[in-house]
């Protein structure tokens, strides 16, 4: 009974079908560019906890922006693992902040030997969604001033000189720029 009616149904479709087979066929595909291109959003982190997870190893937050405070947590986390040290407290000072660099078009126009004018515009391009985003030339990472490093095992020589020097190499300064002090109890 079901296969009648449903063939019934095909055999009054067919010459409907037939007669708009091609827009039909241009609608689907239209539907199926617009599915496959759609862009993809990743949900933003929806705790500290989260926020923290999406910070790399080397510091970059999920936009790619440095995350100091995620760069400090994995910088102590992995001086907690050398032997000796016990419990550890991480402060890092900052001598300038992320940076980021546009490109520009610079021109320049002289109205005589002794005036001379520039005029800059910011380069930017559409990024396909009928918005414009300035081009991104390079970041600059922020540079360390130094750190202070709170921790039980200061009082012996050698887990000092190891955290100085991991906490140097980490940060990129120098060795006289890193203070490691004994935890109090």
């Amino acid at each position: 009974m079901e296969k009648e009616k449903l063939l019934n149904i095909m055999r009054k479709a067919e010459p409907v079908l037939k007669r708009y087979r091609y827009p039909i066929l241009v609608l689907f595909a239209g539907l199926l560019i617009l599915a496959l291109g759609a862009p993809k959003k990743e949900a933003a982190p929806a705790s500290a906890q989260d926020t923290q997870e999406a910070a790399s190893a080397d510091g970059t937050a999920q936009d790619g922006g440095f995350d100091l405070a995620a760069f400090e947590e994995k910088l102590q986390q992995d001086v907690s693992r050398i032997s000796g040290v016990g419990r550890v407290s991480l402060s890092l000072s900052l001598k300038s902040t992320e940076e980021a660099v546009y490109a520009a078009d610079i021109r320049q126009s002289s109205q005589n030997t002794e005036t001379t004018s520039y005029e800059s515009a910011l380069s930017i391009v559409s990024d396909g969604s009928y918005g414009q985003q300035p081009i991104l030339v390079k970041k600059q990472y922020p540079t360390f001033r130094g750190a202070l490093v709170l921790c039980d095992g200061a009082d012996n020589d050698t887990v000092r000189l190891a955290v100085t020097d991991a906490v140097s190499t980490m940060c990129g300064i120098g060795a006289d720029k890193v203070s490691v002090l004994k935890m109090q109890s």
